[in-house]
C-alpha cells in the first residue's frame, strides 16, 4: 500500500509539473499539450515499474516468509518424494520446508534457492498422492519462473494503482499461471484426480472467512471476479477431470 501510494502521488506530481512546464504550449495547442503531459507522465510511471519489479523481486520473499511461522525440515519420506518430483521436473535446486500454520497452505517463493513451504495442517489433511500433486503444483511455479514474472506484473500494477485495466491484466495473469501449474502437476504425477481431490479437501478445510486474507500463501483463492487472482475451484477441478479423461 505504501509503495502504491508513492507511485500514485509521483504520477500526480509529474502531471502537475509537466502541466506547469508546458503552460505556454497549452495556450497554443491545448489538445496536443494534454496528450503530451499525461502521455509523458504515464510513460515515466511505467518506466518506474522496472526498478520497482527488481525491488519486489528481492523484498517480496522476505515479506511472504515473515507470514510463515517456525519453518522446519520435512520428514525424510516427504523430502524423498519432493526430491524425486524435483528431479523428474528437471529443476536444478529447491528446498522443502514445513510451517506450523494451522491453515492448509502451500506456496513457492524465490530466495537464494527456490523454496516450497507447506503447512503441517496440509500435511495431515492429504494422502500421499494428493500431497505429491500439491508439491508438483508449487514446483511448477518454480519451473515456469512464475514468482519472478508475478513480481514484474505486480510492479506495473503498483505503479498504476488507479488503472482498472492493469488490475484485470494482473489478475488474469495470475489465474493463467495457476492453471498452467495445475496442468504441469497433473502431467508430472500422471494423477490429475489427485490434485482435484487435494484442492477440494483444502477448500473444505479452509476457514472461508480467512481464505482471502492468506493471499499468495494459499493454492486457492476467494471470489470469482475479473480481479480475482485464483481461478474458481469448480473450474479448476473440472479442468483436471477433463485432463484425466483425455489421458485415460
Amino acid at each position: 500500500m505504501l509503495v502504491s501510494s508513492i507511485f500514485l502521488w509521483l504520477f500526480l506530481a509529474l502531471s502537475l509539473f509537466l502541466c506547469y512546464a508546458m503552460g505556454e504550449a497549452y495556450e497554443l495547442q491545448p489538445e496536443n499539450a494534454v496528450r503530451v503531459v499525461f502521455g509523458n507522465a504515464l510513460l515515466i510511471a511505467i518506466a518506474a515499474g522496472l526498478p520497482l519489479a527488481i525491488f519486489l523481486r528481492y523484498i517480496s520473499p522476505k515479506i511472504v516468509l515473515a507470514k510463515a511461522t517456525n519453518l522446519t525440515t520435512a520428514p525424510s519420506d516427504i523430502t524423498e518424494s519432493f526430491e524425486a518430483l524435483r528431479k523428474r521436473m528437471r529443476i536444478p535446486a529447491a528446498q522443502l520446508r514445513l510451517s506450523k500454520m494451522n491453515a492448509p497452505i502451500s506456496f513457492a517463493i524465490d530466495t537464494d534457492e527456490p523454496l516450497i513451504v507447506i503447512s503441517e495442517r496440509l500435511l495431515s489433511l492429504l494422502k500421499r498422492d494428493e500431497l505429491e500433486a500439491v508439491m508438483s503444483h508449487e514446483l511448477a511455479h518454480v519451473k515456469n519462473s512464475d514468482t519472478m514474472l508475478k513480481a514484474f506484473v505486480t510492479a506495473y500494477r503498483t505503479a498504476l494503482p488507479m488503472d482498472p485495466l492493469i488490475r484485470m491484466v494482473e489478475a488474469a495473469f495470475h489465474r493463467e499461471r495457476e492453471m498452467v501449474a495445475d496442468e504441469t502437476a497433473a502431467l508430472t504425477t500422471n494423477k490429475p484426480l489427485s490434485l482435484a481431490s487435494a484442492l477440494l479437501k483444502i477448500y473444505e478445510a479452509f476457514p472461508k472467512s480467512n481464505l482471502r486474507s492468506y493471499g499468495t500463501l494459499s493454492i486457492l483463492g476467494a471470489g470469482s471476479t475479473l480481479t480475482t487472482r485464483h481461478p474458481p475451484i469448480r473450474y479448476r477441478i473440472n479442468q483436471l477431470i477433463r485432463l484425466a479423461e483425455s489421458h485415460s
